[in-house]
């Protein structure tokens, strides 16, 4: 079996689904701690994703895909990295995935071309199992597992009245754990911090005791406003506070967890091997959050994961997705998946909005359902494909 096609196509749509409605909401960003006026649509990148097909000679297709707001990823491929998986046979994807890193050491290591790197992997790993006849989830040594426990993350900060019952909805639909996003930062000073007290204390009340809640800080604090923060934060039994700082700035992590009894989790803008061994080596997380979209692909995943088990710490991949929801079911340190459901006071219809990658699982019960088909069971949505290439 031997690669003979490699195909790259940006389409203007978010990796993640319906994700531009949070441009219209609140919450703390990394350029919030310059500029608290900016909204996080003032600085996002573009919303786009880069599907990438691989395709044998025998017949085969395997399909992966990331984040690609700048264009940076469909231009690397094309351009470099295409050459070391041409005529490859998919299952040497260690080596494939070992010569494309090396390669781009000079304009890599970190950031697109890892994330290029990663879409081409799981396409790999989509072909391998669509050749064997086995779920990527099998392939990685998890064919018994039926479901896997997920997370409601979203909770923006609304009225605390829509905030509560935002979380009761997410109890009654079976979560047994939500995350929360903070809305201010060190440059609103105590009357912000104020205000996320207030947002965590309404979410808490409406969900009880024996419900999970994290909080998600998105990198936008400094350490003796996350000090201060975590200290109000306390009482309301949090599972963990998420990216407080910037990915690189390991020596606040490791020292707010000194001083918080709160967990604190964070890795989803780090990337490889290296990167999350130099976060466990700081001692700068409880729990590491790897995005197999952006650190290196499931060939990646995998090591992460490993030396994260070694250290004796959980990994929580960042996001959702048929690559994370197979990989989870194969990792024994990896307890739960993200997931996105629409706020029960949001617009209803954006459950029902076409998107790029089909088939995804989505949530039932607060789990969700491991797909056994081939590969990681998704496919591409022609239509949207067809249309944003004309």
């Amino acid at each position: 079996m031997k690669i003979i096609e490699i195909k790259v196509d940006r389409v203007d749509e978010c990796i993640w689904g319906n994700f531009d409605r949070q441009f219209k909401l609140r919450f703390i960003n990394p350029i919030n701690a310059i500029n608290p006026d900016l909204t996080f649509k003032d600085w996002f990148w573009d919303l786009a994703v880069s599907i990438v097909q691989i395709r044998t000679d025998d017949g085969h297709t395997g399909i992966g895909w990331c984040e690609d707001g700048t264009g940076a990823v469909e231009a690397m491929i094309n351009n470099h990295l295409h050459r070391f998986v041409m005529g490859q046979d998919p299952f040497d994807y260690e080596g494939i995935w070992e010569l494309m890193f090396r390669a781009s050491t000079v304009y890599g290591r970190k950031g697109a071309a890892i994330e290029a790197i990663s879409a081409i992997d799981i396409a790999l790993w989509d072909l391998m199992g669509k050749a064997t006849g086995k779920s990527v989830a099998a392939l990685l040594g998890g064919s018994s597992t039926e479901s896997i426990p997920a997370y409601a993350s979203g909770l923006h900060h609304v009225e605390p009245e829509l905030a509560a019952e935002e979380a009761t909805d997410y109890v009654n639909k079976g979560y047994t754990a939500m995350k929360a996003r903070l809305g201010y930062g060190p440059l609103e000073g105590r009357k912000g911090m104020l205000k996320n007290v207030e947002h965590i204390a309404a979410i808490r009340k409406a969900i009880g005791s024996e419900v999970g809640l994290m909080i998600d800080a998105y990198g936008g604090w400094n350490l003796p406003y996350a000090s201060e923060m975590c200290q109000l934060l306390e009482p309301y039994n949090l599972s963990w506070v998420e990216e407080p700082f910037l990915p690189d700035d390991l020596k606040s992590y490791a020292r707010l967890r000194e001083t918080t009894t709160i967990p604190v989790a964070g890795g989803e803008h780090e990337f490889t091997r290296y990167g999350f061994q130099q976060m466990i080596e700081a001692k700068a997380v409880d729990i590491l959050q790897p995005d197999l979209h952006r650190c290196g692909g499931i060939t990646e995943g995998r090591k992460i994961a490993s030396l994260a088990a070694v250290h004796g710490l959980s990994i929580c991949p960042h996001a959702f997705s048929n690559v994370h929801t197979q990989f989870i079911a194969a990792t024994t340190n990896a307890p739960m998946s993200e997931s996105f459901p629409v706020p029960c006071w949001e617009d209803s219809d954006l459950n029902e909005q076409p998107t790029i990658i089909l088939n995804q699982a989505s949530p039932e019960g607060g789990k969700i359902p491991v797909s056994t088909a081939p590969g990681l069971g998704v496919e591409i949505n022609t239509e949207i494909l067809n249309k944003s290439l004309l």
